[in-house]
C-alpha cells in the first residue's frame, strides 16, 4: 500500500455503501491487472480539502485513510471490492465503489453510463493465448435488457441471465467486448451487477473469473 495512508482501527457505514454518490469515481491505472502488478486507483469529482477513507474488501471496514486523492498497491489473484468513502469537514460528500479481478491469464471488467437506460460495457481481455472466450451476466430482478451490441458473440438469455461465446481465438492484448443496455424498473432504482468471464488456456484447461469495473448500476 501506498505509505501516505495509514491503517486505522475505525468501522464506518459508508454514504451510498452498494454504489457511487456525490459525482465520486474510482479509475484505476488499469482494469486488468496481473497478480503482483502494482495498480493506481485515482478518485476524481472529489472537491478541495477532503479526506479519503478506504475500504479493500468492501466489508465497511475502514483499512486506509489520507488526504491524497490517489492510492498505489499491489494486487493479489482474484477477486477484490475497493469502496470509498470522501469527507469533507468529518460529513461524507460521496461515495464510490469499483471491483478489481486480477488473473495471469484472462482480464475482464464492466463500464457503465448513463441513468435510464443505463449502458453497460463488458471487455474481455486476452493476456495469454485463449480460444471461445465467454461471459455469463445477471440481469437484476425487475430490471429490462436490451442487446445492442453482441460483438460477434453468440449470445442466449434465459433465466434472468445473458450468456455469450465468441467463436474466437485470442492472442494476448486482444480485447472482445459486448454492449446492452438495462431499462430501471422505476425512477432511481440502482442495481447490482454481476457475472463472470470465461476462457479456454492454449494449453489446456478451462479458466473462469469474476468480471471487475463498475458493479452497480447507474
Amino acid at each position: 500500500m501506498s505509505s501516505r495512508m495509514k491503517l486505522v482501527p475505525l468501522v464506518v457505514l459508508f454514504l451510498a455503501g452498494l454504489g457511487l454518490a456525490g459525482g465520486i469515481e474510482l479509475v484505476p491505472s488499469t482494469f486488468t491487472p496481473t497478480p503482483g502488478e502494482e495498480l493506481t486507483l485515482r478518485v476524481t469529482g472529489a472537491p478541495e480539502g477532503a479526506e479519503f477513507y478506504w475500504d479493500f474488501g468492501g466489508d465497511g471496514t475502514v483499512d486506509f485513510t489520507g488526504n491524497a486523492p490517489e492510492l498505489t498497491y499491489t494486487t493479489r489473484a482474484g477477486y477484490q471490492e475497493v469502496v470509498l468513502q470522501v469527507v469533507v469537514g468529518g460529513a461524507p460528500v460521496g461515495s464510490a465503489r469499483l471491483a478489481i479481478t486480477s488473473h495471469e491469464q484472462l482480464g475482464a471488467y464492466r463500464l457503465v453510463q448513463g441513468t435510464d437506460p443505463v449502458e453497460v460495457t463488458l471487455v474481455i481481455r486476452a493476456k495469454g493465448h485463449l480460444f471461445a472466450p465467454g461471459l455469463e451476466e445477471s440481469v437484476p430482478p425487475g430490471w429490462i435488457l436490451e442487446l445492442v451490441d453482441e460483438g460477434g458473440a453468440f449470445t442466449k438469455r434465459e433465466d434472468g441471465r445473458l450468456q455469450a461465446v465468441w467463436p474466437y481465438e485470442l492472442w494476448t492484448g486482444n480485447e472482445v467486448r459486448l454492449r446492452y443496455l438495462l431499462y430501471p424498473p422505476a425512477s432511481g432504482a440502482t442495481a447490482r451487477l454481476q457475472g463472470t468471464a470465461s476462457a479456454y488456456a492454449a494449453g489446456g484447461g478451462r479458466i473462469e473469473i469474476r468480471i471487475g469495473g463498475r458493479v452497480i448500476a447507474p
